[in-house]
């Protein structure tokens, strides 16, 4: 995977049409902006990222009724 800086995109926008896969990264702060999938790839990573979506929202949710129920118990319990 190639890393490219904001800079470098923003200077040369032709460069988003040569990447397959690529991260894009703020140079001066040191830190990543995020990644860049072209849409040719996008039958592959498309359930991939919707699957983790799911998982996330599932997880959320788990940990809310976790939070129910303890605050249920410590409610019968005053």
């Amino acid at each position: 995977m190639l890393i490219y800086g904001i800079t470098d995109i923003q200077n040369k926008p032709s460069l988003i049409k040569s990447m397959d896969i690529a991260q894009i990264v703020d140079k001066r702060k040191n830190i990543t902006l995020g990644y860049f999938i072209s849409s040719k790839y996008e039958k592959q990573i498309k359930p991939l990222i919707d699957k983790i979506d799911r998982d996330e929202k599932l997880a959320k949710l788990k940990k809310l009724k976790q939070h129910e129920d303890f605050e249920k118990e410590s409610e019968n319990n005053s």
